[in-house]
């Protein structure tokens, strides 16, 4: 169904903006590019030269065409984590030092650091154009670094709203310090899928509901030669996934499963199939179980953001032309509140055939979560062998893992292991949660049902018990493993979108790094 066009409504006024913002984010292009620093000759009026001590007083770094001996000066004053400015040639000229300690959970060549110090030389010089001369050769997570730190694309101040709702940036040239080993269109691809997710974390629920967030789906699948499978609204119901349609069925626009399939030309891994799936809760009020209005419900329009990061992740990897046959299924629902609206103690029939007692109509995610990780392993044209879905999924996951590390939650332990080193080496960083499911199901024990949705007591290990309750619902037969990312922090800062989990998914799945 590549040709889907949305069925929205009459107003041709509103129809005109939401069909502007489905273009930007259909023809979006990152405005980084990336080179080797022996590619460096028409220079920009600011540059940042970025590195640790030790890489900042290398010999090589004298070469550099924009060095001076006002340069080395502030290189030679400079400390770990600040930046200072000077001019050379009458040009700005920002020193950026990268800390060289990293504890044993963190990225070594810390992009967290790099991307602060790109964003602040952005900031400080209010430039339309930058070079950044980085001396630290991890590409991806360089690129990872330098797309989360651009401003946000999405916006509808001084008249962006007439003109798609999309900011003027910087334009960015990333100089590292060798040739490139990863071709510069496959970093500039990565870079792309990373801001576009931070696009549709960023963008209001009246322009990404549930029909354009699969119009944007479906326009990638055409563009890319991606399968595509929409199962909507009431067809949802007749199918059984009663997850996804309890808790969309009561907003003005329908629930949706979206499925994206990639099946590699020529050689393809047989060992390694992998299936996505997102939460993409477009607006989570809280349903009938509302939230507080003022504090809590605010900024959930971001509650889509794991659907986001496997939907970008998966178009990177399909770009980068990875040999891995892969899907990816969003899982889209406006946990909205009419007289439609699914009930606290109403039972919802899951696809997998679980019946569970809603407890809490707040507890929506890992009911969508559900019916998706079920699909995945029983309704593809082939049997993954590892599923992976990303959620913002519980306000534990803060308390548990932090602002930067997501919480995974594993059922084996070298797929764990995976994640776990593929976050350190691009920047994605994660966690383990605790994997004991023997004393995570009695707390699902419901009177009524196979399940409820929520603990029984909501201070045992929160964030495992709701990866319990989404890796309970795949099939028996799977046999393969299940990696639950729960993102809820790490998705967003004070800017915004992150894009987190789209390195991440290409670090694991793309072959290319």
């Amino acid at each position: 169904m590549p040709g889907y066009k949305r069925e929205r409504t009459a107003s041709k006024y509103e129809e005109k903006n939401v069909s502007e913002f489905v273009a930007t984010c259909l023809d979006f292009k990152t405005s980084i590019s990336f080179h080797s620093a022996s590619e460096a000759t028409s220079l920009s009026e600011h540059i940042v030269l970025i590195g640790t001590e030790e890489q900042l007083k290398a010999p090589e770094v004298s070469k550099l065409p924009f060095h001076s001996a006002d340069v080395a000066q502030v290189i030679a004053a400079a400390s770990a984590g600040s930046i200072t400015g000077t001019f050379s040639a009458g040009r700005r000229v920002n020193v950026g030092v990268v800390p060289t300690a990293a504890t044993r959970n963190n990225c070594a060549s810390r992009p967290d650091v790099i991307g602060v110090l790109i964003g602040q030389a952005i900031a400080d010089g209010k430039v339309k154009t930058l070079d950044v001369f980085v001396r630290c050769a991890e590409e991806l997570a360089v690129a990872t670094a330098a797309a989360k730190s651009m401003p946000p694309v999405f916006t509808a101040k001084k008249g962006a709203a007439e003109k798609a709702y999309k900011a003027e940036v910087p334009s960015v040239r990333i100089f590292f310090p060798g040739n490139l080993t990863a071709p510069a269109a496959s970093l500039a691809a990565v870079a792309t899928n990373i801001e576009l997710s931070r696009i549709l974390f960023d963008a209001p629920t009246n322009l990404l509901d549930t029909t354009t967030f699969t119009e944007i789906a479906a326009g990638y699948a055409a563009k890319l030669g991606c399968g595509i499978d929409i199962i909507m609204g009431e067809e949802l119901r007749e199918r059984g996934y009663g997850g996804v349609y309890g808790v969309g069925k009561a907003a003005e626009f329908p629930p949706a499963l979206v499925t994206l399939t990639y099946k590699p030309q020529g050689e393809m891994d047989p060992k390694d199939k992998i299936a996505l799936v997102g939460k993409g809760i477009v607006y989570d009020t809280g349903g009938l179980a509302i939230k507080a209005p003022a504090t809590f419900m605010c900024g959930m329009k971001g509650d889509m953001g794991g659907a986001a990061s496997v939907l970008c992740g998966f178009l990177a990897c399909v770009q980068l032309k990875t040999k891995k046959e892969m899907s990816v299924t969003l899982c889209l629902a406006d946990n909205a509140i009419s007289a439609r609206a699914q009930r606290n103690d109403d039972i919802v029939r899951m696809k997998s055939g679980h019946t569970v007692e809603i407890i809490n109509t707040d507890a929506e995610g890992r009911l969508v979560l559900g019916d998706g990780v079920y699909h995945a392993c029983t309704e593809l044209s082939f049997t993954p062998t590892l599923i992976v879905d990303m959620a913002t999924l519980t306000g534990a996951q803060g308390i548990a893992t932090g602002h930067k590390h997501a919480g995974i939650y594993c059922t084996d332990d070298a797929a764990e292991q995976r994640t776990l080193v593929a976050g350190r080496k691009c920047g994605d960083l994660c966690f383990p949660l605790l994997y004991a499911p023997e004393y995570h199901a009695p707390e699902f024990t419901s009177p009524v049902a196979d399940m409820r949705n929520l603990m029984l007591q909501t201070n045992n290990a929160g964030c495992s018990c709701a990866g319990h309750f989404v890796v309970e619902n795949t099939s028996k037969d799977f046999k393969g493993a299940n990696v639950h990312v729960d993102l809820a922090f790490p998705s967003h800062n004070k800017a915004g979108g992150t894009g987190f989990g789209v390195a991440l998914t290409v670090q694991m799945f793309s072959g290319a790094f």
